[in-house]
């Protein structure tokens, strides 16, 4: 008689018991995945309306216009107080965004941005009133620089 080589019932069960556990460890950091691009793309977002904001506000100052309620840039940005007026056309211009990607809702004083791909089939009541990851531009007050929030991301 020939001896037969191979694994026994208990090599596998501890094998299949290794995985199991390995699987159960790394499976909640993946699953999170989509959330944390969300944020990241949020926070991305943030920071390009912030430096344009800037960027647009020196523009103003340069023009001295930075203290008037609405005024107009020879870029053709629109202004309140030095920094973007609260239009969705006026942030479009502004970041030149891909509307592929991002979904601008509301009007003045505050514009809801989200990304297209999580609103699809949503009216924009239905955005503002959803807690789907969004960033919100609200107007400037004299003095004082947009506000801009972010909403709906889970962390």
């Amino acid at each position: 008689m020939t001896k037969q080589s191979g694994f026994t019932l208990i090599e596998l069960v501890v094998v299949i018991v290794i995985l199991g556990i390995l699987s159960a460890v790394a499976l909640p950091k993946f699953i999170n995945l989509q959330d944390d691009a969300q944020q990241a793309a949020m926070n991305g977002l943030k920071s390009a309306i912030e430096s344009a904001s800037s960027l647009t506000f020196a523009q103003a100052k340069v023009n001295g216009v930075g203290n008037s309620f609405d005024e107009t840039l020879p870029s053709g940005i629109r202004i309140r107080y030095g920094y973007p007026f609260a239009t969705q056309t006026n942030l479009k211009l502004l970041l030149e965004l891909d509307e592929d990607d991002w979904t601008l809702s509301g009007s003045n004083p505050s514009i809801t941005f989200t990304q297209t791909s999580s609103t699809e089939n949503m009216t924009a009541s239905e955005i503002l009133a959803s807690d789907v990851c969004k960033l919100v531009y609200t107007r400037a007050v004299q003095g004082e620089r947009p506000v801009l929030s972010i909403s709906g991301c889970t962390d």
